[in-house]
């Protein structure tokens, strides 16, 4: 992992501006702005095949990209890794999570027309009173990249399939690194779970969800996305990353509370390196939730009386949010360079 290059050539164009406090499609962007310079050459001119390959390239992907054809690609991957939300009010799509939803038509170069919501997260039951957890519901976001990732790399894979796989594996890398999209805590006063912190209540209107979501930034413009990715990466180097977070809390083992075990890393990882294993992935993330994200105790707020997030509790989430979306970018891309050789 090299950023100097990087580094070096954007900050003589431009100087450091701070991204405002925000894991929305602009969390998304980021982490595929930092993954996509740290691709290698084989790798990235794989990912520029398969993003021409996918239905949407010539309309959602390239919409107001720039003309020369590096430019261009590289606008493609980062709209890219937000693909699999903005279909979420596709109509094209349907919400497949419904009993009775209505099948869309089908759409050519699309393996199907289902929204798949239920990718986006994995629900490790986090129990801190002792209340009875739920089983991990399936499909989530391990089982579909236990799938995805050694299919996009497999030789029999067709090439419109691959496509298709590529912003899902993107957004997915992503959102295993924001705390609340592997956890629903169970308590006793919550039994049915807090749906990754959807029904934790922080603020008049808003859950403690997407408090988090939002610790990536708000500006959706190129010179906005690739500073806060250059700050972001300053401030967390790969090789700190590696060293403390790497191969995570997971210490080798499989999801806490997961049917199917542990999976087969793509890569084991080695010492200063990061770990290819979605479980470890995962398994790193709940740490957090459980010494962090849930830090201010047993509340539920609620929408006339949130909880009251303090100011140190705000600023360590900032902090936790920008290592947690380098660390995203710098599995994205040496996962891909792992696969797509």
């Amino acid at each position: 992992m090299r950023l100097s290059t990087w580094i070096v050539a954007f900050a003589a164009t431009c100087g450091f501006a701070p991204p405002a406090p925000a894991w929305n499609g602009t969390g998304h962007r980021i982490i595929a702005a930092i993954a996509y310079e740290l691709l290698t050459p084989q790798a990235r001119a794989r990912v520029d095949q398969l993003i021409r390959l996918h239905p949407d390239y010539a309309t959602l992907l390239t919409e107001g990209a720039p003309a020369d054809d590096p430019g261009r690609a590289r606008a493609a991957f980062i709209v890219a890794a937000t693909w699999p939300d903005v279909i979420k009010g596709d109509p094209r799509f349907y919400d497949d999570t419904h009993k009775d939803a209505a099948h869309t038509a089908p759409l050519p170069g699309f393996p199907d027309t289902a929204r798949h919501t239920n990718w986006h997260y994995i629900d490790v039951p986090y129990t801190p009173d002792g209340a009875a957890p739920e089983a991990i519901p399936v499909p989530n976001a391990l089982t579909e990249l236990e799938r995805l990732l050694p299919e996009i790399s497999s030789p029999s894979t067709n090439a419109a399939v691959a496509a298709y796989d590529l912003p899902w594996i993107e957004h997915l890398v992503g959102d295993l690194a924001q705390p609340l999209h592997c956890t629903s805590r169970f308590l006793k006063s919550q039994p049915k779970g807090d749906a990754g912190g959807n029904e934790v209540f922080v603020s008049p209107g808003r859950n403690l969800h997407a408090f988090w979501d939002d610790l990536g930034g708000t500006g959706q413009s190129d010179e906005y996305i690739t500073k806060a990715a250059l700050e972001i990466v300053a401030e967390n180097p790969f090789e700190e990353l590696a060293r403390t977070t790497e191969p995570g809390s997971a210490g080798g083992r499989g999801v806490p509370g997961s049917s199917g075990g542990q999976a087969g890393p793509v890569r084991a990882a080695a010492p200063g390196s990061l770990s290819n294993d979605p479980n470890e992935w995962i398994a790193q993330a709940f740490g957090l939730d459980q010494s962090q994200v849930y830090s201010f105790g047993l509340e539920t707020g609620s929408r006339e009386h949130p909880v009251q997030l303090t100011a140190d509790y705000r600023q360590t989430a900032r902090r936790i949010a920008r290592a947690q979306l380098a660390l995203a970018g710098y599995r994205l891309a040496d996962v891909l360079d792992a696969l797509l050789k």
